[in-house]
């Protein structure tokens, strides 16, 4: 049954008698069931009504609030949330969705914080006997859910309060003349075709973000077919042809600028995007044109120009304060342009898109928990084994990947540690997977003096694309329309990673491609 939420304005009266005057907002999480839940709404409404008109008194009202909360949380398994309201939202007319001025209100968080904890202890404290994978994750679950540590209690709740794990069994009947061709798809292991027959289907949801992404281990077993040009040879022939009308080689004269001015280093160049997606849309570009074989100098210095060019869309424009960044890399991955670019945005009143449900899903975390989401999402990353930090900077492998390999970095600012960080994870994808196409997207957080509420910290997404020379798109309906599959475990992706910096921090040189 999905997720519903009751959205309540409360008469001034009731809400101070409800709330003690101490907050304008109250989440409790309830279970529902649409049809009793409309029907107890128009009591509901009806009572307000009555208490408006002085029917009723205040007390009579919060008793009929008791009674709907108490039997909506005794009935149905769906969660749902009831919120009181403020009778107003910062800004625009009146409406949270409003205008092009309308904006939802932000608390101000607790800062930010790297409380990692060291997996290994929690292990040995909490899950001793526990398979930390994927497709055991519905066991540990149940196991931790017993454990009586008071520590594991409560990493386990903020678990519970985040994610729902959802074990499906899946099974066929296969025709006989339909066996070998089966069998073949998975390099005639007789092993994984018995596995056929008992699939655990694992779909993991984050009832903040409210993203869903369904793991099924046994689509990570099948063998990968070798395409008929190698991917090597497909990116020097497309590297050679894009370059003889490459404008980005030629940015002087085929590129556009700013009202406000280009910003240039001898390494990367500024544009504006000639087809904007915000009224501060820029591309930030490494002025050499090979798409992969960038250095870690060429990289850093195309990040640092970006932050300063935002710092200077943010001093021409003072009301625009809120940076996101997107960076896709070869035609796989959707780029019109092979020359290595990225691309920032500068907004008023929120983020674009993706940004700004994390943003909202911090806050309403906030308003139940009182901590920080992203705080406490890097702790029990940590705990369960999913991290790796670089100085004041960690990557987390996601349990919610929009698409293959996810890895969420994670810092209080967008430094250089942060960059560095994206550096490893980038080149662990391209050098040592040989996934060269990705998809990079993010927020940093916002500028200026009134950017304390809903300060989210810098964080990218960053995913893989495929095979390169595959006609077949990565992404159909099921992401656009449904939830996310993915079948690489993501214990396997931290794996990557943590032999990333290993390998390539100490040095911080060029890497090797």
């Amino acid at each position: 049954m999905p997720s519903v939420r009751i959205t309540c304005r409360c008469p001034q009266a009731l809400r101070s008698a409800l709330l003690n005057n101490s907050s304008n907002k109250l989440w409790l999480w309830l279970h529902h069931d649409s049809v009793l839940t409309n029907s107890l709404m128009v009591v509901w409404k009806a009572v307000l009504n009555m208490a408006r008109k002085n029917i009723v008194s205040v007390g009579a009202v919060a008793f009929m609030c008791l009674v709907v909360i108490y039997v909506i949380s005794s009935y149905g398994p769906a969660v749902t949330t009831f919120r009181f309201l403020p009778n107003k939202v910062a800004g625009g007319n009146g409406s949270s969705l409003g205008g092009d001025s309308g904006t939802i209100h932000y608390d101000v968080w607790p800062p930010f914080s790297l409380h990692l904890g060291d997996h290994e202890s929690f292990r040995e404290s909490c899950l001793p006997d526990a398979t930390f994978s994927i497709a055991k994750i519905s066991e540990l679950l149940k196991k931790w859910a017993n454990v009586k540590n008071p520590v594991c209690r409560g990493l386990f709740k903020k678990f519970h309060a985040i994610y729902l794990i959802d074990t499906r069994q899946g099974t066929v009947k296969i025709p006989p003349s339909f066996v070998q061709k089966v069998k073949g798809w998975l390099g005639n292991n007789e092993e994984y075709f018995a596995e056929l027959f008992h699939q655990n289907i694992i779909h993991v949801i984050n009832l903040y973000t409210r993203e869903t992404t369904v793991f099924n281990p046994l689509r990570d077993k099948r063998p990968v077919m070798k395409p008929k040009e190698s991917e090597e040879d497909y990116l020097k022939r497309i590297t050679i042809e894009s370059a003889k009308n490459c404008d980005f080689c030629k940015y002087r004269n085929f590129t556009a600028e700013h009202t406000f001015g280009r910003v240039e280093t001898p390494l990367s160049f500024s544009s504006s995007n000639i087809f904007k997606l915000d009224s501060l849309h820029a591309v930030v570009t490494i002025k050499a044109h090979d798409p992969v074989n960038w250095s870690f100098e060429q990289y850093m210095d195309m990040m640092k120009l970006s932050m300063t060019w935002l710092q200077k869309a943010h001093s021409s424009f003072p009301n625009a304060m809120y940076p996101a960044i997107i960076w896709d890399l070869l035609p796989k991955s959707g780029s019109s342009q092979l020359h290595p670019h990225n691309q920032i945005f500068l907004s008023p009143n929120r983020y674009q898109g993706m940004v700004e449900t994390w943003r909202r899903a911090a806050q309403d975390y906030f308003v139940v928990s009182r901590s920080n989401y992203f705080t406490d999402l890097v702790t029990l990353y940590s705990a369960l084994g999913l991290t790796v930090k670089y100085k004041s900077a960690v990557a987390m492998a996601s349990l919610t990947p929009r698409k293959d390999n996810e890895v969420v970095v994670v810092a209080e600012e967008a430094n250089d540690d942060f960059f560095k960080l994206v550096y490893y994870v980038l080149r662990a994808f391209m050098d040592d997977l040989k996934k060269y196409s990705f998809s990079l997207g993010g927020g940093f957080p916002a500028l200026g003096d009134k950017a304390d509420s809903g300060k989210i910290p810098a964080f990218v997404r960053i995913i893989t694309r495929g095979v390169m020379t595959e006609i077949r798109t990565d992404i159909s309906a099921l992401e656009l329309f449904t939830a996310t599959n993915v079948n690489i475990d993501p214990y396997k992706v931290i794996g990557v990673i943590k032999d990333s910096v290993t390998k390539r921090a100490p040095r911080e040189g060029p890497a090797k491609s």
